[in-house]
């Protein structure tokens, strides 16, 4: 399935570029720093676009907005535009200077955050999210396809959860720096900016968090190099007919896997989004409290997690069980799945909060097959156009459909605001068991591709 002249959908061509059999990888502390540091962009990333959730109390309070508004501002107004700069740039990302690309897009989007401070009505913060959005859609294909070329398969598990980690690192310190920071600029007095009107208390949030990234884009652009593309049959960009004809083609594969990690993404994002807003008004805890707890619960639970899921994984790959990583993602929803649906109903905060560490440590465990899945058995020439799709149906659609699929069940179907914990309950319980049944799906077609792909390469070696 790596081998686009075994599917029959792209034509080998003596492009000049590095073929599967010489593999010229970095060193390795060049390799790994290079990993790190596209780990730490992914962290500034998931800060810009997580810490929104954190301050939808102080929004819905300055601008009159309500829960489906609020929800409309985190998911769509990042995912609209996303989609729309995100699908584009991912064809250019298979052919381009990925560390040049994912640089502009690090300023872009770290310029948005620091400028939504100036955001004086929920049009103008509308439209600085959609910049925030544009600006990351080209993180995860730049970054992922990079990463499949800086370590060799065997070490991609591991290289996965360190990308992972800034995934997760990102909105563990988006609650604990924003807690923080809401705690110190609470007795702030608002101060007036000519021609934007009051900066209050959120607004110097975004301000703070949106400023580090413009210093970290410059690092990263003098420290990394661009990795040399690997098993690369095309040289240019493969049109997209041929991409649509490769998909199709391995549908049994791609369908389900995809829609796996959509349904799980809506459910997801749409719990995480509305986590600060269920403790305060189920559990009287203000954004101040919950912000840290939750914050410094994922740094402790990302970790374990991803170590658990790497050595599964690696014990996985090391046992040559072709649908390791899809087993490794169905290991994960067997824990995520009921405690997210359990996790509404305790009678407590402490128990709602004990269930969110268990998920996190369950959703981590998935991380480095999910990361991993896509980039074993996509073309090297397709990577970061198959990377967008995958990023879409979770950036996009999940990021953009759930947080507002919790607050449209509040809004119309409860029609009252104190019964988010029962929006909540009844996302989980929809999803969550469907998003389990897609991956058991996808786990037997997913082995096969892999068994293709291992032959393709093998019989490259030979050549």
């Amino acid at each position: 399935m790596a081998s686009t002249a075994s599917s029959g959908t792209v034509d080998q061509r003596n492009s000049g570029v590095s073929s599967a059999g010489v593999q010229d990888w970095p060193k390795p502390r060049s390799a790994w720093y290079a990993v790190g540091m596209i780990s730490f962009i992914s962290v500034l990333s998931n800060i810009d676009r997580g810490i929104i959730s954190l301050l939808v109390e102080p929004i819905k309070r300055d601008l009159q907005v309500s829960d489906t508004e609020m929800g409309l501002l985190i998911g769509f107004a990042f995912s609209f535009f996303y989609m729309i700069v995100g699908l584009p740039m991912s064809r250019v990302t298979d052919v381009r200077n990925r560390r040049n690309i994912l640089t502009v897009g690090l300023s872009i989007w770290s310029m948005a955050t620091a400028l939504s401070a100036l955001a004086y009505s929920y049009l103008t913060l509308f439209i600085a999210r959609g910049i925030v959005g544009a600006g990351e859609s080209v993180k995860g294909p730049t970054s992922m396809s990079m990463i499949s070329d800086i370590v060799p398969r065997s070490k991609l598990p591991r290289a996965m959860s360190i990308y992972s980690m800034g995934i997760a690192g990102g909105m563990a310190a988006s609650m604990i720096i924003g807690g923080v920071l809401l705690e110190l600029v609470k007795d702030i007095t608002p101060i007036h900016v000519p021609g934007f009107g009051l900066l209050r208390d959120w607004q110097f949030v975004f301000l703070s968090c949106g400023m580090p990234g413009l210093l970290v884009a410059l690092v990263f652009f003098f420290t990394v190099k661009e990795p040399t593309r690997k098993g690369r049959k095309v040289k240019g960009s493969v049109p997209l007919p041929e991409v649509a004809r490769f998909v199709w083609s391995n549908k049994r594969v791609y369908v389900p896997l995809l829609l796996s990690l959509a349904i799980g993404a809506i459910e997801s994002f749409g719990m995480s989004a509305w986590r600060v807003a269920f403790f305060e008004r189920t559990h009287g805890w203000t954004p101040n409290q919950v912000g840290p707890l939750l914050g410094f619960a994922a740094l402790l639970t990302t970790p374990i997690g991803l170590v658990i899921g790497t050595l599964i994984a690696e014990r996985l790959d090391r046992q040559k069980i072709p649908d390791a990583m899809i087993r490794l993602c169905l290991y994960s929803n067997f824990i995520t799945v009921p405690a997210a649906i359990a996790m509404p109903l305790m009678p407590t905060p402490w128990l709602s909060l004990g269930l969110i560490i268990l998920s996190g440590v369950g959703n981590a465990i998935g991380s480095p097959g999910q990361n991993s899945a896509i980039q074993i058995i996509t073309p090297n020439e397709m990577r970061g156009q198959l990377s967008a799709i995958y990023l879409f149906t979770i950036s996009v659609v999940g990021a953009g459909l759930g947080p507002l699929f919790v607050a449209l069940i509040t809004d119309f179907v409860f029609v009252d605001e104190s019964m988010l914990r029962y929006a909540m309950l009844a996302t989980t319980a929809v999803l969550g068991p469907l998003g389990l049944l897609l991956t058991w799906l996808a786990m037997r077609p997913y082995g096969e591709a892999v068994t293709r792909v291992l032959k393709d390469e093998a019989e490259q070696a030979r050549r």
